[in-house]
């Protein structure tokens, strides 16, 4: 899972899930109001809970018991009435952030924060997400009436704690903004989810993809851009047996766009990186007490309020713990009393824009099928806050949306704005009580792709690399399609999928790599993340008695597997005589990235030079987009040189000026911390956690966290959102967890980054999964739900 963000703003994607990375700030009701947020309505305090509180509801009953953590535990006499309880919940703590989502994929981003939110809704409206919504939920009276009416008593439940609520009480962000909520509609949860598919599916790099394949020989793209590395751990074993791959999809061939000297001055958002989510399964052969051990790390953007939010759910249809994500009322990781899941993001391809060739003679004529096909045109009104509305007119053909991009015009398709199964896939997964109907429950899952790993009480293990994976053209590696002739659209059958249970190694883990041998699928990404799958597979081959202690440590675990790498490389390049003494230093080093260490930040420096250096690389080859770091470091260990249009670049010239470049950038960072107390800003191992709203002033600072992109605690962009420890066995469950940040995401609240400390230090508290409120502990309130 990746970040927040709306899809104008999808520059480096996202879990998770973070629109403020790339946004601006909002603005506010008023100068004045922006002015004293701090001092007027953020210092005004949450009042204090009742106790004991007693609420009429028009469903069944049902019991919250709110801990001291602010994680409710709900108790209802039925689903629908669990739902109620959870969407009051969810309004409580998250609302500001549930209903600025819903207006992000609506397209109605500037109804609620003014005319900074028109290039969102520019490019979210013309999706028509909010009629699509409404369709799929009037489709669920008859199709699943139980999962319908659930939806709806989630509505009900929002709805209710709005309409108690008084305005002096609300979040604080509505009073900065001068706003009052608006009600929640049921159909709003399909929202959230294509919401979370655009920040985990949604790539716009493929003119810059595009421009590699055209300017660069075979050669060099095996060299520099490698799609699929040749030596690496896949998520579903070898010996898991050959995926039943389908043939090559006809039709669509690949294009041409770039002549070999034509600059690319195409605006693109490059999104390669990933942003380093975790799970792994570990089977009772390989555990000291012989049950499951399932762990679950999702490495987003880490924003307050959170995206997630952790819940306990009890009902006759399922008794559950795990997360949630504020408006879609499913929990999406966590455990019931016999099945415990874990998700990464898949990664797969699913976006295509195909080249359209237009009529000399007309601009909105395009060439389809042997003739001319004129595009259909479409208006859009655009609501401003205190602004006039405005009108976006977008053009279509049967590919999808028209983007024209000076004399290259093609045509978007993605295909999650046709996807509709996700919500109802993980409804009946909330339900699954065994490994057929966890299946059976995936059967119909479509996007995001995301790899499930399982584990449950009867010992077994699995993982299911889930999704409606779109089958590519022949000989495609990432660029455009040729839009002169109608799709074939085709997807891989679900039994064809990558997936594997009870394998002989007795473990299973995802970090985001390719999941099976076979191009019958693609995703120009498996090369970001070499490190980080070999260090999982590496500390779960070695363990033969794994313990939950175990699986918090590698959650934790800072060492970098590229520095064995650059160990070679200093053996491959140099000579112990040539390196000063901080170099030999590192030939010595075990590359944990504790970030109180000299190694440490002379590694980060490194890093950034790697980072200067393939950028170099990309302007010498009349390319914009650089080698990642994993590419770069193969290339110098494999290849002497690179050959170029004016030569041959040296592999030994380009490492030993990375050395020099390293040095120097060391020595700036020594002396800056010597004289400030911390490293350079683009080198230091700080961050800060920053507010939803990108309002300045509200970050939270995090000190000292260790690790890279290549760690298995990812720490760069992206970092773990939360953390899941769970142990399930034949005497029943038990489960760890902690939250990046807190519960709640009011700012004035008691509960905001109530959990960031404990987070830092990965201190996971043990989940209290119980059969009845009378085992509960540490409760702070209790709220009753009676029916009238």
């Amino acid at each position: 899972m990746k970040h927040y963000l709306s899809l104008a703003g999808l520059a480096s994607l996202l879990l998770a899930w973070v629109w403020v990375s790339q946004s601006t700030s909002w603005g506010g009701n008023s100068a004045a109001n922006i002015a004293a947020y701090h001092g007027g309505i953020l210092s005004l305090q949450e009042p204090a809970p009742t106790p004991v509180l007693t609420l009429r509801t028009p469903v069944q009953a049902a019991q919250v018991y709110v801990d001291t953590l602010a994680i409710p535990h709900i108790f209802g006499k039925d689903a629908p009435a669990v739902a109620y309880a959870l969407g009051y919940m969810h309004a409580k703590e998250r609302y500001f952030q549930m209903e600025l989502l819903s207006h992000v994929v609506s397209g109605r981003l500037a109804e609620m924060v003014g005319e900074s939110g028109l290039g969102s809704d520019r490019e979210w409206k013309p999706f028509e997400f909010e009629r699509k919504g409404e369709l799929i939920l009037d489709s669920l009276r008859a199709a699943d009436p139980a999962l319908h009416a659930y939806l709806s008593a989630y509505s009900q439940g929002v709805n209710a704690y709005l309409g108690q609520e008084a305005p002096a009480q609300r979040d604080p962000m509505y009073l900065l903004f001068g706003r009052s909520p608006q009600a929640w509609k049921p159909y709003y949860s399909f929202l959230l989810q294509w919401y979370v598919a655009a920040q985990l599916s949604y790539y716009d790099d493929y003119i810059d993809k595009q421009e590699l394949l055209d300017k660069l020989p075979e050669q060099v793209r095996r060299m520099l851009y490698p799609d699929y590395p040749t030596n690496h751990d896949l998520i579903v074993p070898a010996s898991a047996g050959p995926a039943r791959a389908p043939q090559p999809a006809a039709g669509n061939a690949v294009v041409a766009v770039f002549r070999p000297q034509q600059a690319n001055t195409f605006a693109t958002r490059p999104t390669t990186k990933s942003l380093g989510s975790n799970n792994w399964v570990v089977g009772p052969q390989r555990t000291a007490s012989g049950n499951v051990l399932l762990c679950n790390d999702p490495h987003l953007v880490l924003t307050s309020p959170n995206i997630f939010y952790e819940v306990q759910l009890q009902c006759p249809s399922f008794h559950l713990y795990g997360y949630t994500i504020p408006g879609i009322p499913m929990v999406l990781t966590g455990h019931s009393n016999r099945i415990a899941w874990g998700v990464t993001n898949g990664s797969w391809d699913v976006t295509e824009q195909y080249v359209l060739r237009l009529n000399p003679q007309d601009s909105t004529a395009y060439w389809l099928d042997g003739r001319w096909q004129q595009m259909q045109t479409k208006d859009y009104r655009l609501q401003v806050k205190d602004g006039a509305d405005e009108v976006e007119r977008v053009e279509y053909s049967v590919f999808g949306r028209v983007v024209r991009k000076g004399p290259l015009v093609y045509a978007l398709r993605w295909h999650p704005q046709y996807g509709t199964q996700a919500v109802q896939a993980l409804w009946r997964v909330m339900q699954a009580t065994n490994w057929q109907e966890f299946r059976t429950a995936l059967r119909h899952y479509d996007y995001p792709s995301q790899n499930f790993v399982y584990g449950d009480v009867d010992g077994n293990i699995g993982e299911i690399s889930a999704g409606r994976m779109p089958i590519k053209p022949a000989r495609y590696a990432g660029g455009m399609l040729d839009g002169t002739t109608r799709p074939i659209q085709r997807y891989v059958p679900f039994d064809s999928l990558p997936q594997a249970y009870n394998p002989s190694q007795a473990y299973l883990f995802s970090a985001n790599q390719e999941p099976q041998r076979g191009r019958y699928y693609y995703a120009a990404h498996w090369f970001e993340d070499l490190y980080r799958p070999r260090r999982i597979r590496t500390l779960l081959q070695q363990g033969s008695a794994l313990t939950k202690d175990n699986m918090i440590a590698m959650q934790q675990d800072v060492v970098d597997l590229s520095v064995s790498d650059l160990k070679q490389l200093l053996q491959k390049y140099t000579t112990p005589r040539e390196r000063s003494a901080t170099w030999q230093r590192l030939a010595q080093w075990n590359g944990t990235l504790d970030a109180t260490t000299k190694e440490a930040l002379f590694y980060k420096c490194f890093r950034r030079s790697a980072a200067l250096t393939a950028k170099k690389l990309a302007d010498q080859l009349h390319v914009k987009t650089a080698p990642s770091f994993d590419q770069l470091l193969n290339f110098l260990l494999k290849y002497e040189a690179l050959p170029v249009a004016t030569g041959k670049i040296r592999s030994n010239a380009v490492f030993r000026r990375m050395m020099a470049q390293t040095d120097s950038l060391y020595q700036t960072a020594s002396a800056h911390q010597a004289a400030e107390g911390a490293a350079s800003t683009d080198l230091t191992y700080d961050f800060s956690v920053a507010h939803i709203s990108s309002l300045p002033g509200l970050e939270m600072p995090v000190r000292g966290v260790g690790g890279s992109e290549n760690t298995i605690n990812v720490n760069y962009d992206a970092h773990s959102v939360i953390r899941t420890v769970v142990e399930i066995g034949p005497r029943g469950v038990a489960s760890w967890m902690i939250t990046g940040g807190g519960q709640s995401g009011r700012l004035n609240s008691r509960f905001y980054g109530q959990q960031l400390g404990a987070w830092k230090q990965n201190t996971v508290h043990p989940t209290q999964f119980v059969s009845t409120p009378a085992e509960l502990t540490s409760i702070s309130q209790q709220i009753h739900f009676v029916k009238h």
